[in-house]
């Protein structure tokens, strides 16, 4: 494993790189592999750390390249938007993709909570530029009646700006496949939201796999006893997951 961090956007964001090692020159082994962008959740207030590094690792581990993103929270919304921040990203990651020994070809984004949000808002309202697929983990979806308001405080300063980023009314034919995972009592962002999310892409004939497990505490990401959360049924996210996006890239480890 190569470990780096990069900036981006205009605040100059951290990114932390965790690359897989180009062992094609020893033996027979991919030279590029899948890109997978990294959102931690934190109610757009705070960057949460259980959500980066411990879920990068588990996909590191199967030969996907991670880049986990501190977008701007807090404050920090003010000056530049998560959403500008993340295309920055994506752009980074695609225009020197040999440099990070990535397949342009198949990259996707994960993200968890307000992470999840942000996941959903560049798969809709950017049209999901450059990336296959989106993984979304108990995710901040709408503004409406089963907002989580504490989010949208922090993101949205009008009325107006609150709706436009109720990702269920912006789906649409060219919104980007999507895995969804949450649980039925989750008390935080109510499971309504991947509801919603779930629906809107069904009307749209947007491929899509829901799983609702029937108890998580709210950021629970890989549900071990590693980030404080321990709970087997809900960790059977990640190889759910994982099979599915390697079927979207048709890849193989």
């Amino acid at each position: 494993m190569t470990v780096r961090q990069i900036r981006v956007g205009r605040l100059g964001s951290r990114a932390d790189c965790l690359l897989c090692e180009d062992l094609s020159g020893i033996c027979e082994s991919h030279r590029a592999h899948p890109a997978l962008i990294v959102l931690p959740g934190g109610g757009y207030n705070h960057i949460s750390p259980r959500e980066g590094e411990p879920v990068a690792l588990r996909f590191l581990s199967h030969a996907v390249n991670c880049f986990i993103l501190h977008y701007p929270v807090g404050k920090d919304i003010r000056k530049e938007s998560p959403l500008e921040t993340l295309s920055a990203l994506v752009d980074e990651i695609h225009d020197r993709a040999e440099d990070y020994g990535v397949d342009r070809t198949r990259m996707a984004v994960i993200g968890f909570s307000a992470g999840g949000h942000l996941a959903a808002s560049y798969g809709t309202i950017r049209k999901g530029l450059h990336l296959s697929a989106m993984i979304l983990g108990y995710p901040v979806i709408t503004s409406g009646t089963w907002a989580h308001q504490a989010s949208f405080d922090m993101l949205c300063r009008t009325q107006e700006e609150r709706q436009e980023y109720s990702i269920e009314t912006r789906v649409d034919q060219s919104t980007l496949p999507s895995f969804i995972f949450t649980s039925a009592d989750d008390r935080t962002v109510s499971v309504e939201n991947s509801l919603l999310m779930a629906s809107a892409l069904s009307q749209n004939g947007v491929p899509f796999e829901l799983h609702i497990f029937p108890s998580a505490v709210h950021g629970s990401s890989v549900g071990t006893g590693e980030v404080g959360t321990r709970n087997p049924d809900f960790a059977r996210w990640f190889p759910l997951a994982l099979d599915w996006l390697f079927k979207i890239w048709r890849y193989e480890e």
